[in-house]
């Protein structure tokens, strides 16, 4: 699996938002035009979608540390992995993260119900990448999605 190859420029954006709830919203609402051989049927139900996303983040908190945050769920229709990236510079204060810094950087994985091989892999795959320091700092410098998907 590679990363290059499932990450796609169309879902990298710089966030607008500064609450945990605003910004798992603006990102999901990067899928509601979305059609893609990562799906069994026309579209994804974004509104089913924020259900199980939020009902995850009320399981556990999928802030991390570092100011990173990996929201992730396997969610029935999606037949292959999809990430989105957000980057939020001015940070993300309320998002319960490991070490209580605020997030910057927010990597959202959706996988199929039945992808959980695929769903670890990416969740490794992501936070292995994001320790460096140098790629957290350019990513929080990032002025539009092309230069986050750089």
């Amino acid at each position: 699996m590679n990363l290059g190859s499932i990450i796609d420029k169309e879902r990298c954006r710089v966030l607008k938002e500064n609450t945990k709830t605003e910004v798992i919203i603006e990102m999901v609402s990067a899928l509601e035009d979305f059609k893609g051989p990562q799906l069994r049927g026309d579209a994804i139900d974004t509104e089913e979608l924020k259900k199980e996303l939020f009902y995850r983040e009320q399981l556990m908190s999928t802030g991390l540390s570092m100011g990173i945050a990996v929201p992730h769920v396997r969610f029935k229709g999606v037949t292959s992995p999809i990430v989105i990236a957000g980057v939020n510079s001015s940070g993300i204060p309320d998002y319960d993260t490991l070490d209580g810094s605020p997030v910057n950087i927010v990597v959202m994985i959706i996988v199929g119900e039945n992808q959980h091989k695929q769903h670890i892999r990416l969740l490794s795959m992501i936070s292995s990448r994001l320790k460096s320091d140098e790629l957290r700092g350019k990513l929080i410098q990032a002025e539009n999605g092309q230069m986050i998907y750089e």
